[in-house]
């Protein structure tokens, strides 16, 4: 292999070597600080509070609040019953629908879904699912006989359904995603023939010999989405529960309290969600640990047919209630945005306007340009920062195995649990409220999924067509970018679209890093989505949703056309 490549030369020199443990102490440097920000203000421990000592006087403040057991119930409730539904409905749509048209369909409907922010979808499922939303709408009055809205709580419902609901819209197609992406690491295709072959059906060798190697493929991820489902705060603030409320957005509220001995408070809460996750992750692979032990003997009985094939099947379809409601929710915003009269229960409308998108011209438009450069340059750094991690672990696989055990952090920890410790850092140093320090937040979480999404096509890169480049033409920089980086456009448009779409459904680095100072389009989404003004919030949520959506669609055609346009135009230039 030639040897005077352009990233050998930094290898030797030791630059790259270099870059990749200041990015790596980068990566650890806002989480310790985070944590330690949020650790000790929970024993009482806070100079710039003029709190000196170490105490427990935040626990006993913990504990004694009305409103804990009520919300740690309902955030337990939740998470775990999402993401077990979410897990079943996406393990038996791949076992029913594997290797069959009805799969290519479902292919095509989870980049739109995973590209729409979480808070766009939720203020989508407000507008269909409550008492005036579209869905009583489509019944009524001929089936339901209402005339007017009915009295029922179907959002916010004090047993947080509708915030499982929706976690469940959200979550189920990214883990279809995960499972699609880690069927080809067992040949699913030969065990399914071999199976089938020996006289077992095809649902029984999905439970009996897929479902035992795919978990611990997929176990990571979901992981990340019981974390996530434990603490997400905007979702909650504008679908879930409020009497009370669940755990993080109780956390956040005493965070934002004007009584600053709340704070205290929280950040001991803060700590005590983290346990709640560490517990609930240990709960959860104990879980599948006795199930798969009492459940190991059905393996191997040499039944041909398993008695879970209903449930399986209707979970299967039940996807297809996902799909349904979340195609809804993207409808129903702008229907409501250019909306100037709807009175219920008509279906649609009886007259449009541009007048509210008129008035709002200016505000959106600035949202949308913040919004915007945030996500670009954000995501953009990550996808040179995941390049260079990389290519170092390409060369020296040893040199990147902290960043590699610290990536997922950001992923794991709550939100809560060392956002706000930063912030106390950037307060210190006179950095919090600048468009800086929304950025850094931002690729803080942008990052991982950028550098993860990445990863796998860019370490499978045959590196013989780099050799034969740099042997033609003896450029290693040129060919680096012109070949290796072309070759790799499909896995680069689509980790730039994800990183993009993760940016954009950022509220709390939004608001932890900006002060209030940096407003988004989802902030303001957010903040006004309990207004009930549904027209603005209507306009919010569609431009929210717009971006994301359109640079996921452009990621998925501009790889095929790149090459016929570049030439072309180079072409002309003759």
């Amino acid at each position: 292999m030639i040897k005077q490549s352009f990233f050998h030369y930094f290898a030797k020199l030791t630059c790259l070597r270099l870059l990749s443990i200041l990015i790596t102490i980068g990566l650890i440097s806002p989480i310790i600080l985070g944590l330690a920000g949020t650790v000790l203000p929970a024993f009482d421990y806070l100079p710039a509070l003029s709190h000196y000592t170490f105490s427990l006087k935040p626990w006993h403040n913990l504990f004694q609040s009305p409103e804990v057991y009520g919300s740690l119930k309902l955030t337990l409730i939740s998470g775990l019953l999402a993401t077990f539904l979410s897990f079943i409905i996406a393990f038996s749509t791949i076992a029913v629908f594997y290797e069959s048209r009805w799969l290519i369909s479902i292919r095509h409907t989870l980049a739109p879904i995973l590209a729409i922010p979480h808070a766009a979808i939720a203020i989508g499922l407000v507008f269909v699912l409550s008492p005036s939303g579209w869905l009583v709408r489509l019944f009524s009055p001929w089936l339901t006989q209402y005339e007017r809205p009915p009295i029922w709580v179907s959002v916010q419902d004090p047993y947080a359904l509708s915030l499982v609901l929706a976690l469940i819209v959200k979550e189920t197609p990214y883990l279809l995603f995960v499972i699609l992406a880690s069927l080809d690491q067992i040949k699913t295709c030969e065990l399914i023939k071999v199976g089938t072959s020996m006289g077992y059906s095809r649902l029984s060798v999905w439970r009996k010999v897929i479902f035992p190697l795919l978990y611990p493929l997929i176990r990571l991820p979901l992981l990340v989405i019981l974390a996530f489902s434990l603490t997400v705060v905007d979702l909650s603030l504008v679908i879930g529960p409020n009497t009370p409320s669940t755990f993080a957005v109780t956390l956040f509220h005493w965070y934002n309290d004007t009584n600053l001995d709340k704070r205290f408070t929280a950040s001991a809460g803060a700590v005590l969600l983290m346990l709640i996750i560490l517990v609930s992750a240990l709960f959860w692979e104990s879980c599948y640990q006795v199930i798969t032990r009492f459940d190991r003997y059905r393996w191997s009985n040499g039944k041909r047919h398993t008695l879970f094939a209903p449930l399986l099947k209707g979970a299967a379809f039940s996807y297809i209630i996902c799909v349904v409601l979340a195609l809804l929710s993207l409808f129903v915003l702008p229907i409501w945005a250019f909306t100037q009269r709807w009175r219920f229960p008509d279906v649609l409308p009886s007259s449009w306007s541009f007048k509210k998108i008129e008035q709002l011209s200016p505000l959106l438009f600035d949202l949308a340009c913040v919004s915007l450069v945030i996500a670009f340059i954000s995501t953009l750094l990550a996808l040179a920062i995941s390049i260079l991690m990389l290519e170092q672990k390409r060369l020296k696989p040893a040199n990147t195995k902290w960043f590699d055990r610290f990536i997922y952090l950001p992923m794991i920890l709550p939100q809560v649990g060392f956002l706000f410790g930063i912030q106390v850092f950037l307060i210190w140093s006179n950095n919090s409220g600048s468009l800086l320090a929304v950025i850094g937040l931002h690729l803080l979480y942008v990052l991982p999924y950028v550098y993860l999404t990445l990863s796998g096509p860019y370490l499978a890169y045959n590196q013989d067509f780099y050799v034969q480049a740099i042997c033609l033409n003896k450029h290693p920089t040129a060919s680096f970018f012109k070949i290796k980086l072309a070759m790799l456009k499909p896995a680069l448009f689509s980790a730039f679209a994800l990183g993009i779409a993760v940016s954009f459904a950022q509220y709390l680095p939004t608001l932890t890093a900006g002060e209030g100072r940096i407003n988004t389009l989802t902030t303001e989404a957010v903040a006004l989505a309990a207004s009930g003004e549904r027209k603005k919030v209507g306009n919010m949520a569609m431009l929210q949703a717009l971006f994301p959506l359109v640079i996921f669609m452009l990621a998925q055609w501009l790889p095929r056309v790149w090459t016929n346009y570049r030439l072309n135009f180079q072409s002309i230039f003759r």
